[in-house]
């Protein structure tokens, strides 16, 4: 049996969840799938720590946050730039760096600092979270009730379990670093890679032109289900549909004219008219983004961003 220690969340911030790949496979009873809003971020935190990619990790939106650990351990936070710094005392907190491994001290106190770009920062540990799955999957979803208490998001005085490694092993564990350019920019304009799809010429060319030659901003509406944007609305949408299965990153036209790219926690049917969908990495970078900052879009083809997914899928496992 393995031997387990305690982690308790004294602050949660505005919203923080477990979360690994998702629950994939089950869209057709209604269930999204969930997991990491950026899995760029997630895998990296895994990787630092020699985790298998499936590990349990914390998504911690806009920091804010504060984590006790019961015994020494390895972690890593990647993701949103936020202040890191131990508890040593009152008086003097020690700063460290994210996108590298990190060693803990039995019974330290993280401070996770507000983010300063990007959105959410996720937390690994070495070894994983120590959690019974529901579907496959340890994921919070609070819309559907599944994954650690009864999918909520986690709040002050909450415990998840992790492994206690000895300290030979933490010793014995080299510091791990995120190379530089593997390293995103938040704070940049994104161009997302639309892939059409079969209704994209229910749109006029007129209405094509004006999405595709347009600056979108993001709007503070936007949450894991959905990302909406703010720009000038094309006229004359096309009606809707009967509702049937929505991929991710599908965007959707409602009849407000203005595009809404579905994320990881959307609904699992619609029928509003999509032009298609985005390259499932710059979905990864999107949900990283700020509301009010700008991005736009460029037509792309499923063979070129198949050998992006590729790369990526290759290289992290």
């Amino acid at each position: 049996m393995t031997k387990a220690a305690s982690l308790t969340v004294l602050r949660s911030g505005p919203q923080m969840l477990v979360v690994d790949q998702g629950r994939i496979g089950f869209q057709h009873i209604g269930v999204s799938p969930g997991g990491p809003a950026d899995k760029h971020a997630f895998n990296w935190a895994n990787r630092l720590l020699a985790n298998p990619v499936n590990s349990p990790a914390l998504e911690i939106a806009f920091g804010g946050a504060k984590l006790h650990f019961e015994q020494a351990c390895q972690i890593a936070v990647c993701g949103a730039a936020v202040t890191l710094s131990f508890e040593i005392n009152k008086a003097n907190n020690k700063p460290i760096t994210t996108w590298q491994s990190i060693n803990v001290g039995a019974g330290q106190t993280l401070h996770i600092g507000p983010s300063r770009s990007g959105l959410r920062a996720y937390l690994a540990i070495q070894g994983g979270f120590l959690l019974d799955s529901e579907l496959n999957s340890v994921s919070s979803s609070p819309k559907q009730t599944l994954g650690p208490f009864n999918g909520r998001a986690l709040k002050q005085n909450d415990k998840l379990l992790y492994p206690i490694k000895s300290a030979k092993q933490l010793a014995s564990t080299p510091v791990q670093q995120t190379p530089h350019q593997f390293i995103p920019n938040y704070k940049e304009h994104l161009k997302l890679a639309l892939i059409p799809g079969y209704q994209f010429h229910a749109f006029s060319p007129q209405q094509r032109q004006q999405i595709l030659q347009q600056e979108y901003q993001l709007s503070e509406l936007s949450d894991r289900m959905g990302v909406r944007l703010e720009g000038i609305a094309i006229d004359n949408v096309p009606q809707a549909k009967e509702s049937e299965a929505i991929a991710l990153g599908a965007v959707q036209i409602p009849p407000n004219g203005l595009p809404i790219i579905l994320s990881v926690d959307r609904q699992t049917i619609g029928g509003y008219p999509k032009l298609g969908c985005i390259s499932r990495l710059d979905l990864f970078a999107l949900n990283q983004r700020h509301p009010k900052q700008s991005i736009s879009f460029y037509l792309s083809s499923v063979e070129e961003q198949r050998q992006r997914w590729l790369a990526f899928e290759n290289f992290f496992n």
